[in-house]
């Protein structure tokens, strides 16, 4: 199976483990015992078939007219609204976006290319220019990313962007296995889009850590993969690995549970020493108001 991602996440399971011991005969006597020891689980998600892509598009087109008779709007009648009040992007921004879609074109074309020849068959300098181009890629989808996400908030209530959410939602269906030595499990399981579905409700349905890590991983990495358009594992992982450490980096740029205490502790302090101080003064006021009673 060509893969696209593989993960692993930890499962508690009960184990036969079997202990041998002499007993005071000088016999050996051997025990099994059960115990519960953490398993890692693997996970793969797919490469899709042009089979797979032909079933997408056809079923993000049924999708695309159900919101539509429904009433949603399209993309393109929401932004008629926008540009009637003005317009969304400026020309230049227009002309930015477009010469960023084009470059990331042209630099994945390039890529695919070199990546069609096996690693032994490249040259040094095609390798370091794979290496330069999935940097510049990186780089350019991240852009493209945030820019989409922006336009997304805008288009919410879209038929489009409903017909996607349930595209990705088809994909991960469709492209995720469990992995056991070297024979691959489909997760859901079912002939057509209704009973895959009905699979994933069962396992939402189930009140298990491990389940949740699962279909959290599993529509994590292939919403990931439907964004950036990656085509490879090795573009995919690249992608994954400098998302997840730019997640990293903004966490550890916020204040630790530690010092958010020690904030409120500050806090505190000054709390404790401004009731203080109005207290005092309230007991001067006082002597100064009796000293007054008694002359």
């Amino acid at each position: 199976m060509r893969i696209l991602n593989e993960f692993t996440i930890p499962k508690e399971e009960d184990v036969q483990e079997t202990e041998t011991s002499t007993n005071e005969n000088g016999e050996e006597v051997t025990t099994t015992k059960t115990v519960k020891k953490s398993v890692d689980k693997t996970f793969v998600v797919k490469k899709p078939t042009r089979a797979l892509y032909d079933e997408a598009e056809l079923f993000y087109g049924v999708k695309l007219s159900e919101g539509i008779k429904a009433g949603l709007l399209t993309r393109a009648l929401l932004a008629k609204r926008f540009n009637n009040d003005g317009g969304i992007l400026s020309d230049p921004e227009k002309e930015k976006f477009s010469n960023l879609y084009m470059s990331l074109f042209e630099k994945q074309a390039r890529a695919t290319d070199i990546e069609n020849k096996p690693k032994r068959e490249r040259t040094k300098e095609e390798q370091q220019e794979l290496e330069i181009i999935i940097e510049e890629l990186n780089a350019s989808r991240e852009q493209i990313q945030e820019f989409e996400m922006s336009q997304a908030s805008l288009f919410d209530q879209t038929a489009e962007n409903r017909a996607r959410n349930k595209t990705i939602l088809w994909w991960v269906l469709n492209l995720a296995y469990e992995k056991s030595g070297e024979d691959y499990k489909k997760i859901f399981d079912g002939e057509d889009h209704d009973s895959r579905l009905a699979s994933y409700d069962r396992y939402e349905e189930q009140e298990d850590d491990f389940i949740d890590e699962m279909l959290k991983k599993f529509s994590y990495v292939v919403s990931f993969w439907f964004i950036t358009k990656a085509e490879t594992q090795e573009e995919l992982d690249v992608l994954l690995k400098t998302s997840e450490d730019e997640d990293e980096e903004e966490e550890a740029e916020e204040p630790s549970e530690v010092e958010k205490a020690a904030g409120e502790e500050d806090q505190s302090v000054e709390e404790i020493e401004k009731n203080l101080d109005e207290l005092s003064k309230e007991e001067e006021k006082e002597e100064e108001k009796e000293e007054e009673d008694s002359k």
